[in-house]
């Protein structure tokens, strides 16, 4: 990570920055560094499993390769008879012996008339020449001073240069994305006013003296987000912004303004067509599990060293970004309950020694442990559903086989692998591995509800796995405070489902009593105000996690309320020599006793509402699993779907 005195060097202001940053190094933008590499901007290998890609590959090297060797070169098109030598190509088919049969049903005359075309005169210039026609200085950029916040005067570089350090220290290590040492402030201006605009906003937004900046230049990197989109602009850094705006920002003035998942479609779909999935050709891994980065025959100069490193780290900032992006990919289809596998590319075959790279930054080893997470768990979800359909003798089998499953990697990636000085990698990467285990049980939880197998047992472990979530939570907000305030946009969404998850349960779990779930909705309220507190410090912020915070407090407080109204009253059956107490409350809790109560048991009461709705719960009473209309009002499944993918709500 850059110091501060590196970074703190004299200011220039206006477009000197961005030249300075190009002049400083010959190899300074990801494009010309990858073309100098000889690999094409698209991909690094013929792309033959790629038709499209294939087929602009091949326009490429029509455009570039020298065409002065070939007779068809120096065949000028006229609107006059086909020169001889194009006549004679056609004139082969007619030997036999000249040519190889494919063994095809066409007819001679039909493959006559095809070689006929290619030796006929073009009579117009075809639309595909452009079509296909590779740009000359590469794709367009989101950099100009219409753009640029320090040009419009929405920042000053001396400001600039105050913030980069703190976000390389703040919301780095969560976000890891970015390199420090290759995205200092000059490079990121001159490669996407939308990048550099995110990273200073979000770092104001945790600076208590930048309120100022903060909302200018939130409002501008809105605009920006809205104005990369429409445009079609495509960059490796243009995905790292909306990377980074996507889960850190503060959230839209009301949720219908919210464009974050169309905004997650597109960086991932441009990080596709970018090819940064594409193999790297700056190093390769030996049998024992080293990395021996590719160099030139013969003794390198320093300025061979020079640019073979700043090579290297453009590449694997091509790297990191498709990993991280292709994360945040899985992660939304895993939150519409689609657990995709990640694929296999040599990328992917070798990710247990990426992190261990001469040039890897301290956090490529926190992105290869949720590498190997997703993979755990799309393997898990598989033998989850397989086995749902069969009857076991350990009831609670789900949580047994998770924690077979995922031990291995906890231990070896929490514990091991992964500590660092800071607390904040270590903890995000604990709370993402917590709540993958409650979601895995809920799926189970899920299937369980259809096939009426090991149903309370799973019910239970998964209360419990909800309320660990949720006291982990408290105690680490607790204990470090501010710093964990940096934590992303879907870590609070989870913390908060969690909760909501543990409430919805408490009732099937434990008897329903006056006053039962006292301590639980305590440490719910605790969880409620932790997350108000994170998303509005300093003052200025209003982050993700406020919005969440302050929604459970209401749901809290309307679940106390109802409580505060029951009132235990003994009410003797008649038809029955025992009496029993029964629970009425408020008069919707009263009609609603009074619709399931008179021929049925309990048990048929639950059955004909769903397994997951308590019949005597008043706040309660919806058949679902968890998002209900009494719980997830005032669009709160609505943020949920916002923040994970539109699909969210047919997990439930």
């Amino acid at each position: 990570m850059q110091s501060n005195e590196e970074q703190s060097h004299r200011p220039i202001d206006g477009k000197d920055a961005m030249v300075q940053a190009a002049s400083s190094n010959p190899v300074v933008t990801d494009s010309t560094a990858i073309k100098q590499a000889g690999m094409t901007s698209h991909v690094s290998h013929d792309p033959v499993s790629n038709p499209l890609a294939l087929l602009v590959a091949a326009s490429g090297a029509m455009h570039s390769e020298s065409m002065s060797n070939t007779p068809l070169s120096n065949v000028e098109p006229t609107d006059e008879a086909p020169s001889p030598y194009l006549t004679c190509i056609g004139n082969n088919l007619i030997d036999r012996s000249k040519y190889v049969s494919l063994g095809l049903q066409l007819s001679p005359e039909s493959l006559q008339s095809g070689l006929d075309a290619l030796s006929a005169a073009p009579t117009s210039n075809p639309k595909c020449t452009d079509y296909f026609r590779p740009p000359d200085d590469g794709p367009p950029r989101d950099v100009g001073p219409d753009l640029d916040p320090v040009e419009l005067g929405l920042i000053s570089m001396e400001e600039a240069y105050h913030l980069f350090p703190i976000y390389f220290i703040r919301l780095h290590p969560v976000n890891g994305i970015l390199d420090p040492k290759l995205h200092t402030v000059e490079y990121v201006r001159s490669q996407s006013a939308l990048l550099f605009t995110w990273m200073l906003a979000l770092t104001a937004q945790f600076d208590h003296g930048s309120a100022t900046i903060a909302k200018r230049l939130r409002l501008h990197g809105e605009k920006l987000s809205r104005h990369v989109h429409t445009s079609g602009f495509k960059s490796v850094e243009i995905v790292q912004g909306y990377y980074i705006s996507l889960l850190s920002a503060t959230p839209a003035r009301t949720l219908s303004e919210e464009r974050s998942w169309l905004y997650t479609i597109y960086a991932f779909g441009v990080a596709a067509e970018l090819g940064l999935d594409q193999t790297s050709p700056t190093y390769t891994y030996n049998n024992d599990g080293n990395i021996t980065p590719k160099r030139t025959a013969g003794p390198p100069t320093r300025h061979d060293i020079v640019d073979q490193t700043h090579l290297e780290r453009l590449i694997r900032n091509r790297e990191r970004t498709w990993l991280r992006i292709l994360l945040w990919e899985r992660a939304n289809s895993g939150a519409s309950g689609r657990m995709n596998a990640i694929p296999e590319t040599d990328l992917t075959r070798n990710i247990e020694h990426w992190w261990m790279h001469p040039l890897a930054d301290s956090t490529d080893k926190h992105t290869v442990a949720f590498i190997m997470l997703r993979r755990h768990l799309a393997v898990l979800h598989a033998e989850v559903q397989k086995q749902t359909a069969i009857i076991h003798s350990n009831p609670h089998w789900v949580r047994d086989l998770i924690d077979t499953t995922l031990e291995p990697w906890r231990k070896t990636w929490i514990y091991t692998i992964a500590p660092s000085s800071e607390p904040l990698p270590d903890v995000h990467l604990h709370h993402v591995y917590l709540h993958n285990r409650l979601w895995t049980l809920s799926f189970a939880l899920q299937a369980s509800i259809s096939n009426n197998h090991d149903l309370d047992a799973i019910r239970e472990d998964c209360f419990q796995a909800a309320v660990h979530c949720c006291e982990v939570a408290v105690l680490d907000l607790q204990r470090i405070g501010e710093p964990l305030y940096c934590m992303l946009a879907p870590t609070w969404a989870m913390i908060s489902y969690a909760a909501i998850l543990a409430l919805k349960l408490f009732p099937f779990v434990h008897q329903a009593r006056p006053g039962a779930e006292m301590e639980l909705l305590g440490l719910l309220a605790q969880v409620a105000l932790q997350l108000e507190r994170a998303g509005t410090t300093p003052s200025h912020r209003f982050g993700i996690a406020a919005i969440l915070g302050q929604q459970l407090l209401m749901i809290l407080r309307m679940r106390a309320a109802g409580l505060a109204s029951t009132a235990p009253v003994a009410e003797t059956d008649d038809d029955d020599n025992n009496s029993g107490a029964r629970i009425t409350s408020c008069p919707l809790a009263r009609e609603h006793l009074s619709n399931i109560s008179g021929t049925t048991n309990m048990a048929q009461d639950t059955d004909i509402l769903g397994p997951l709705v308590y019949p005597y719960d008043p706040c309660l009473a919806t058949a679902s699993m968890g998002m209900d209309t009494e719980l997830m009002g005032d669009g709160f499944e609505d943020l949920f779907r916002e923040i994970f993918g539109p699909s969210f709500g047919e997990v439930f």
